[in-house]
């Protein structure tokens, strides 16, 4: 019920301001391409304040409609789809041949909801200094953690599990949600229909669908945050 009050929040927000800024023709819809880094932070009972567990480099692309409403102060909102992975190296094992090795590889697969308010500082003709807030819906529809191993003969085999299939205390709930909530702030630079932009986002929702574990008896906290930088272009102004 909460999720869908922040989705109805969202619908309607767009619609006023969509209808404000046409009333001041200040309106431009663009492109973006950048790079994105999920950062997976979580915490155990032994060390309760969230620690990075998992960090993946990918990219993003989307679609963004950005308005000025009055004086510098508007929004942008974007629909972006972002892909990333990570590699970790080869362990050895412990026997004498060091063999069997593993390797663990996490991928992640999201469509995202920024809204963000914004003010344009005019620097020079055409040129802006921006600064941006605002929250971030997120939907991660893939999200595997795979275990490879490699043999003495340099045969490879992989494992893939599905992190939102994972329920580790066997009691019936998958121990994490596809949904989540971030708030981002940063900073850009804007030269005529060209900008470059940059921030952080913080995890608003804890991970855990499934918050209590009832084998090690503790509530399981953690955040999933994202620093980004995207390079974009308005190519209808309106």
């Amino acid at each position: 019920m909460n999720r869908l009050r922040v989705l109805c929040s969202v619908v309607f927000m767009t619609i006023v301001v969509g209808c404000w800024a046409e009333a001041n023709d200040s309106q431009h819809l663009g492109i973006q391409l950048g790079f994105n880094r999920p950062l997976l932070r979580e915490a155990t009972a032994l060390a309760p304040s969230p620690t990075l567990t998992v960090a993946m480099n990918g990219i993003k692309a989307g679609l963004v409609y950005d308005a000025t409403l009055v004086k510098g102060f508007g929004l942008t909102i974007a629909v972006n789809y972002t892909i990333a992975n990570t590699y970790g190296r080869w362990i050895d094992g412990k026997g004498l041949t060091k063999y069997p090795q593993t390797r663990l590889q996490y991928t992640m697969q999201t469509v995202e909801l920024p809204i963000d308010w914004q003010y344009k500082f005019m620097i020079a003709q055409d040129t802006y200094l921006i600064l941006y807030t605002g929250p971030k819906l997120e939907y991660d529809f893939i999200f595997n953690k795979v275990n490879y191993t490699r043999d003495v003969d340099g045969n490879i085999t992989k494992n893939t599990t599905g992190i939102y299939t994972i329920d580790s205390d066997n009691d019936g709930k998958t121990d994490y949600s596809k949904f989540n909530i971030t708030w981002g702030v940063g900073a850009g630079f804007q030269y005529k229909n060209y900008y470059l932009r940059g921030g952080y986002d913080f995890g608003i929702l804890n991970p855990y669908s499934d918050r209590y574990h009832n084998i090690e008896q503790y509530d399981r906290r953690g955040r999933l945050d994202a620093w980004n930088i995207r390079l974009g272009l308005y190519f209808f102004n309106f």
